[in-house]
């Protein structure tokens, strides 16, 4: 570890405002629950993912945007992952989230946008929001999201069933880096897999580090863009799917598609993606064996106050930072979650920032468990772009949002190595509940 990194790391320690341990017991039946919720979808609505002085409205539908979850359960533990097709997550609705969801027992829920840029915005308040990427504030719309994820959580509750899970990661060329040519790619595919002793549909839950931003802001029909037919073709397939980001913050679909092809050939050849994704993840799927838990459920949230926001020079929230400053300073929380999930041999690292490659690199690496490690992005909340210091200093747009400095990255991965480090020490011999 660097002399920077582990002034960080001790610094977040310094940080920690609470730790909540969990775990399955031992030797029970583990059960797994899928749902899905239609996001509100209204003619008018503000639509997130591509900022700008002006609000971009939704005309229409192009395919459902929807909230998907994903609930685990051994002995007393039960846990929930839910996935929003918007571009980010915040706490507001987190909070609401938490709080409607609480009859349903969940000792930690992840919640997880799909960084689609044509799904609903105006759920965020603001005036740097709202222009950098959610648009116009509709102070109803936090609770309709909210409402929307605690209801496909209420589904996959009910939809509980003893599981055989396995998990595995796969190389792909699936995408490419749209910073620099010459910079990191993420080539791996993370794929966890639900079989049913009942013969219900098995549910496959993904990791891929691409942008879902096939769609331009030309478009005004709300969509998943190819998070969504990626999805559809899971489930033509005979799979329910659920799609989790990786570190995405420098990558794109790798496609060939014109700067200004025209919206058809936008919906095509996002239809065209999605499938190759899906066709990656069905093989990677079938592949599996998925058998009984012999370890127990286990899931870990903590909670770090992120450093000081920190602008990199000569970049525009730089020139604008007297004009900003109240915002940015409104807009990161004062403590963030980071949240770890393991079922049978997967390890899920939820992580509240957008990372690139070469960082997701890094956190895959990290405390190694002997699981396969998905590293999913945009979880609980969004601290911006998170870039090593190489990146940093070579600048582009996702330099300048990275909000903390040029040693943002050693921050964010010794917070996660923290957190791995506590459920380790959990699972040691005397370790605590």
């Amino acid at each position: 570890m660097s002399r920077d990194r582990a002034r960080v790391s001790r610094a977040a320690a310094a940080a920690l405002a609470l730790v909540a341990f969990a775990a399955g017991a031992r030797g029970a039946e583990l059960s797994v629950g899928f749902g899905t919720k239609p996001l509100p979808a209204r003619a008018g609505e503000s639509m997130g993912g591509y900022g700008g002085l002006t609000t971009r409205r939704a005309t229409g539908v192009l395919d459902p945007p929807q909230a998907r979850a994903l609930v685990l359960e051994q002995g007393e533990l039960r846990i929930g992952i839910v996935v929003l097709d918007v571009v980010i997550a915040r706490p507001n609705v987190r909070d609401l989230l938490v709080e409607a969801a609480r009859p349903l027992g969940l000792a930690m829920i992840a919640l997880v946008a799909t960084h689609s840029h044509s799904g609903p915005g105006g759920y965020l308040p603001g005036w740097l929001s709202a222009r950098v990427t959610a648009g116009e504030y509709d102070s109803e719309m936090p609770a309709k999201l909210a409402r929307a994820a605690a209801l496909a959580l209420e589904r996959a509750v009910a939809d509980l069933a003893p599981a055989r899970v396995a998990s595995t990661s796969v190389p792909v060329s699936l995408a490419r880096n749209r910073r620099f040519p010459d910079g990191g790619v993420d080539r791996e595919l993370a794929v966890l897999r639900a079989d049913f002793a009942d013969g219900r549909a098995p549910v496959v839950l993904f990791e891929l580090g691409a942008h879902a931003t096939l769609l331009s802001a030309d478009n005004t029909e709300l969509s998943a863009d190819w998070p969504g037919a990626a999805r559809a073709a899971l489930e033509s397939a005979g799979s329910r799917a659920l799609f989790v980001p990786g570190p995405l913050g420098d990558q794109e679909p790798a496609v060939e598609l014109e700067s200004f092809a025209s919206l058809e050939r936008q919906r095509e050849v996002m239809r065209e993606y999605g499938s190759a994704v899906a066709k990656a993840v069905d093989g990677a799927a079938r592949g599996l064996e998925p058998r009984a838990a012999t370890e127990p459920l286990e899931a870990l949230e903590r909670w770090v106050e992120p450093p000081a926001p920190q602008l990199r020079s000569f970049c525009s929230l730089w020139w604008l930072s007297p004009f900003v400053r109240g915002s940015l300073q409104e807009f990161v929380a004062p403590r963030v979650p980071f949240q770890v999930m393991r079922a049978g041999n997967a390890e899920l690292l939820f992580v509240p920032a957008e990372p690139i490659a070469a960082v997701g690199a890094e956190l895959r690496e990290i405390s190694k468990s002997g699981r396969k490690r998905f590293v999913v992005a945009h979880a609980n909340d969004w601290l911006g772009y998170v870039v090593d210091p190489p990146t940093y200093e070579r600048g582009g747009y996702e330099s300048c949002l990275c909000l903390f400095g040029p040693h943002t990255s050693d921050w964010l991965v010794g917070a996660a190595a923290e957190t791995l480090q506590q459920l380790d020490a959990k699972d040691a011999p005397g370790g605590g509940q």
